[in-house]
């Protein structure tokens, strides 16, 4: 599952939960402090998917989202989740009418920097394995990422053809697809825990060449 299913996947269960939790008594209350206990953590699952998604506080889904978590709700918290409910709802559509690409590519850049972060780490450590699998597996999302942005489908195929179709596009050139494919020899090594086949200079490369296309293709820069 893609990063992009993911996030689309939790927003759908947040707001299944959401509509679950919404309602309250007949005085539209919490029923009981079990309740109001499950909304509360309800609203802080919202809220961090909702900064992981908009890395711009100023995004309106996001101020909207954050107004409604700092205030003091109490018993009546419940309807705080059905209005934030109502806030996720609307984002997904967005999301799934590809109306925050941009964002969602920004808010990758920053998670892959993390991983990428982990990779490095191990790397350091000289657990070249773990930090194989790490930069293969980002390499691939990026690569498929770019590959989505250039209006390429690469839904079911290959690395080794998206990076193909990737150079045709003019998305890559003939040296940055040579240093792809070399990372996808990475990636295909590591998944299938064939430590032998590849050293730790080849991850080094890889996750150097993977943030190089996170910094230009999904940063905002390119």
């Amino acid at each position: 599952m893609s990063i992009d299913q993911k996030i689309k996947s939790r927003l759908e269960e947040l707001i299944s939960q959401g509509e679950s939790l919404r309602h309250g008594d007949r005085e539209g209350s919490t029923i009981d402090e079990s309740h109001m206990q499950k909304c509360s953590g309800w609203i802080a699952a919202a809220r961090n998917i909702t900064q992981l998604v908009l890395p711009d506080d100023q995004a309106v889904y996001r101020k909207h989202v954050e107004e409604i978590t700092i205030k003091e709700h109490g018993w009546i918290i419940n309807q705080a989740v059905g209005a934030i409910t109502e806030l996720l709802r609307n984002l997904l559509v967005d999301l799934k009418h590809g109306l925050l690409l941009s964002i969602i590519d920004q808010a990758r850049a920053e998670v892959f920097d993390d991983f990428l972060d982990h990779a490095r780490a191990y790397q350091a450590e000289g657990r070249k394995n773990e930090a194989g699998v790490i930069a293969g597996v980002v390499f691939e999302d990026t690569v498929r990422r770019v590959c989505k942005n250039s209006g390429i489908d690469e839904a079911g195929k290959k690395l080794d053809t998206i990076i193909s179709e990737l150079t045709k596009a003019g998305a890559l050139t003939g040296i940055m697809a040579k240093r792809a494919r070399a990372s996808a020899h990475v990636r295909t090594k590591a998944t299938h825990a064939q430590w032998d086949e590849f050293e730790m200079g080849d991850v080094e490369a890889t996750i150097t060449f993977t943030n190089e296309l996170i910094l230009k293709k999904l940063d905002g820069q390119a």
